[in-house]
């Protein structure tokens, strides 16, 4: 087996889905309590489409922010980060921005906790990535722990077995602290800690949008004429508003996941290509 497949396959049979660890740290606190009361409008979603914290659960709610379900399990993991636990094989995290307009739900299908190798030495993530740039972060199991680092150019991944063993990776900038990239066809999100203390592994299985109640949505092209599914057409009815607000990043996020939902569709991926050609280098 080849190094390349050696990392890969090492990292993959490692990562399972876990409750994240509640944090309490005041930047977490801060947030938790700036969001309460908030209603987000979740775009894309098959079945959860309004979310609310009401100060000690979430919600699933009416467009108008009443209650309709409350959900069991949720960690707050950063400041900007919380997760929701649907089931032991499901769970979904979510990435709120600074100004708490935007929501970015994922689908999390396998997770990986990751500690600062020098903690004492790490300083807040304030500008992504140059701030994380040479960091390194250990993981894994302990018969195969697993190390990560951005060089400044590249994403490195190692696995030891009998030896260290690298894989290296040309990373895009996700969403806030969050690099992606691909592994056969399937994306994978290193997500950075405010603190510069924690990253976290997320093979992720979907990725959504969102906004909060009362930012207005422009975008409405029919579902029909753009091939895609409702909930895909609505999903780039969103990314397209997030491009025209200045919100590039988001929306490239977006347009990704629309591409890879419809590479078998032709027809529909030409014309997501055509629409979201501005997100392309």
């Amino acid at each position: 087996m080849s190094p390349r497949l050696l990392v890969a396959s090492s990292i993959f049979a490692s990562a399972c889905l876990l409750h994240a660890q509640e944090k309490t740290w005041p930047e977490v606190e801060k947030f938790a309590k700036a969001i309460t009361s908030i209603t987000w409008h979740l775009r894309g979603t098959n079945t959860l489409k309004h979310l609310r914290f009401d100060g000690e659960n979430f919600h699933s709610t009416t467009p108008t922010g009443e209650s309709r379900s409350q959900f069991k399990e949720h960690a707050f993991v950063d400041a900007g980060v919380f997760q929701l636990v649907f089931s032991e094989q499901r769970s979904a995290w979510y990435f709120v921005s600074d100004d708490l307009k935007l929501i970015t739900p994922t689908n999390v299908s396998g997770e990986i906790e990751f500690k600062a190798e020098n903690a004492a030495a790490a300083k807040p993530v304030v500008n992504f990535p140059q701030d994380i740039q040479n960091v390194v972060w250990i993981g894994g199991p302990d018969q195969t722990p697993i190390k990560l680092r951005w060089n400044g150019a590249e994403f490195e991944v190692g696995v030891k077995t009998k030896s260290w063993e690298v894989q290296k990776v040309k990373p895009v900038i996700a969403n806030r602290r969050v690099f992606e990239f691909m592994h056969e066809g399937d994306p994978i999100w290193i997500v950075f800690s405010q603190d510069g203390t924690e990253a976290w592994w997320l093979n992720i299985a979907d990725v959504f949008g969102g906004h909060a109640q009362g930012s207005s949505a422009m975008a409405s092209q029919d579902a029909r004429a753009t091939g895609l599914s409702p909930q895909q057409n609505d999903l780039a009815n969103h990314a397209e508003d997030l491009l025209r607000s200045g919100e590039p990043i988001r929306a490239a996020t977006l347009a990704r996941e629309l591409e890879r939902k419809n590479a078998a569709k032709q027809d529909a991926l030409g014309k997501l290509r055509e629409r979201f050609k501005l997100l392309k280098p």
